[in-house]
């Protein structure tokens, strides 16, 4: 059976706390006609730091060319991921050599060679090491790259599966991005990796991956995601996406329950998800008919990192096991990503063998 194993995060060197954001904001908007209204919802989004790969005096003006950007966005990733990847590989009691697939979530699909390629020869990864680059996955990223190494351990006992997420989404924070949805956003993300390993065993504290199930809303492809222009890559975000997310939910909720084992309810006693905000982890509990205190350590993440996009998962899956359940107890890891689309996986967390 696969487990999860050994998650750590890697955050950058600027910290920035809400109000600096919002001092910044209104030396950049000055006149914006619906600032007042962009604070409120900022300061709605319950977050109160997030960290930075630049300095907040060179948030949200992007100078130079689309070229040199994507270029200080691949080295920005690279070394957050470097130093996740590291510390999980530390932290499991493996060397890189002994890595046998690396899964890479993030946000840089747009360069070739891609950020797992370069990971591999930061790290020391063997060249014969199955690559899989997961690309094209906003938030969903970390689910879905747990997901697959699940179901490649699977398939090949003994492999040793690294999994990493990198995103640093404060690059697509544009100076002219002021609709709405680009104002919240300047507020609302940070940036950091994450990692963890999937393997086929563990001797000490672990969460066991028992099955997976995986929906795709087409209809709501245009919610959420990014485009590119001249400027380069931007994110852009509809209010219409918590009510796609909704739509997902009985879905998600009735697979728990089909798959529940005999003589239980499916009833959920701790959830692992990527943060997105207050009102999508709001629509995650009611779509689950749960507590919303099982999502506790997904709100903390939001409140002291903001929205890491698909690293966020692997922080609030960290915080999971520096505040684990109790042995046995049943849980559900999933992100939402998109598309509109949803990857979820049934999980029994265990203190040993």
């Amino acid at each position: 059976m696969p487990v999860v194993i050994a998650p750590a995060v890697a955050l950058p060197v600027h910290q920035v706390s809400t109000d600096e954001v919002l001092e910044r904001m209104a030396q950049l908007y000055p006149d914006h006609p619906k600032l007042a209204r962009a604070f409120e919802v900022i300061r709605a989004t319950t977050v109160r730091t997030r960290w930075f790969t630049r300095p907040l005096s060179e948030q949200f003006r992007n100078g130079g060319s689309v070229r040199e950007r994507t270029r200080e966005h691949l080295r920005d990733c690279l070394e957050l991921a470097e130093r996740a990847a590291r510390a999980t590989l530390r932290e499991a009691g493996l060397e890189p050599e002994q890595v046998s697939a690396l899964m890479v979530s993030s946000a840089t699909g747009h360069t070739m060679p891609g950020l797992d390629i370069m990971l591999m020869e930061r790290l020391g990864i063997a060249p014969g090491a199955r690559r899989v680059p997961v690309t094209q996955m906003g938030c969903g990223g970390g689910a879905f790259a747990i997901s697959m190494a699940a179901e490649l351990v699977m398939a090949r006992p003994e492999s040793n599966v690294l999994v990493v997420c990198a995103d640093a989404l404060s690059h697509y924070l544009h100076e002219r991005d002021n609709g709405m949805d680009g104002m919240i956003f300047k507020g609302l993300v940070g940036d950091a990796a994450g990692a963890c390993v999937v393997r086929d065993r563990s001797t000490g504290r672990h969460m066991e991956i028992v099955n997976s199930w995986n929906c795709l809303e087409v209809s709501a492809r245009d919610v959420v995601g990014t485009y590119m222009d001249n400027e380069g890559l931007h994110m852009y975000n509809s209010p219409a996406v918590t009510d796609a997310i909704r739509g997902l939910m009985p879905g998600l909720k009735e697979w728990l329950k089909s798959t529940a084992p005999a003589g239980e309810d499916g009833k959920l006693e701790f959830a692992v998800s990527h943060t997105g905000s207050p009102r999508v982890l709001e629509r995650f509990a009611e779509g689950l008919e749960c507590s919303p205190e099982i999502f506790g350590p997904a709100r903390d993440s939001l409140r002291d990192l903001g929205n890491l996009g698909s690293a966020s998962l692997l922080d609030t899956l960290e915080r999971t096991f520096a505040k684990p359940p109790a042995s046995g107890a049943r849980g559900v890891v999933f992100g939402v990503g998109p598309g509109i689309f949803l990857t979820a996986m049934q999980a029994i967390w265990r203190d040993d063998v």
